[in-house]
């Protein structure tokens, strides 16, 4: 892996998961860059890869794009794999977005013990990705309400609190936070605000990449490995 940092005014790419894109667009300046891919490629991690490679691969040196930013984390193993081609790349080191929406891994650690049964909702989330009542509405087209509700409450019976992330400026309003306390009722569990931080998300656009980033010279795939601890 490189060691390198960012470099001033720097042309930068970021390809990023569409429920970012409310915080990202917020953040962009006149050096960068966002291309947002769709959320359903979460449902299979296996095809995620393939989607980003296929952008990463358009990206030469003339592109004048100094970096490739992914607005990603390992997301179920779903970026192992990708590999940096004639410009170097730079991922987030951190397991999923909630990370990204809470500012640090330390954040997401210290909310992990405090209530490890969360599921985390943010504006975009809502907008793009699944709810739990979406993701039960999307199994009554595919079942009967009977075995729909018996899955969703096999998928969901660990979870024991729902938490919208609130991303200050661009964040929860109360539409966003009837809906998030629609989903704790629907799941008979508690809810809680937590107010998040763009710091991660700041630096994915502007740096420094530092140690709370992966970064990958030409030719150098990412592995799982390179998300352990250090």
């Amino acid at each position: 892996m490189t060691s390198l940092s960012r470099a001033p005014r720097s042309r930068i790419l970021v390809l990023a998961c569409t429920v970012m894109e409310r915080e990202l667009s917020s953040l962009r300046n006149d050096f960068t860059d966002i291309k947002f891919f769709d959320y359903g490629l979460h449902r299979t991690p296996e095809n995620m890869a393939v989607a980003l490679q296929k952008e990463i691969d358009l990206i030469g040196p003339s592109s004048g794009y100094e970096r490739i930013v992914l607005g990603y984390g390992l997301c179920s193993n779903g970026i192992v794999g990708v590999k940096a081609r004639e410009v170097p790349l730079v991922v987030p080191k951190v397991h999923d977005c909630i990370s990204l929406f809470l500012g640090s891994v330390e954040a997401y650690q210290c909310e992990s013990v405090k209530c490890p049964g969360t599921y985390y909702l943010t504006p975009g989330w809502i907008e793009r990705g699944e709810t739990p009542i979406s993701k039960y509405e999307s199994y009554v087209r595919s079942y009967d309400e009977e075995t729909a509700k018996w899955v969703l409450n096999e998928e969901m019976k660990h979870y024991t609190r729902v938490a919208l992330i609130n991303t200050s400026d661009y964040g929860a309003t109360d539409e966003y936070r009837e809906t998030a306390r629609k989903n704790a009722e629907f799941l008979s569990v508690s809810y809680e605000e937590i107010m998040g931080s763009p710091t991660l998300l700041n630096q994915l656009i502007r740096g420094p990449w530092n140690v709370s980033f992966v970064l990958l010279s030409a030719g150098e795939s990412i592995t799982q490995e390179m998300f352990l601890e250090d």
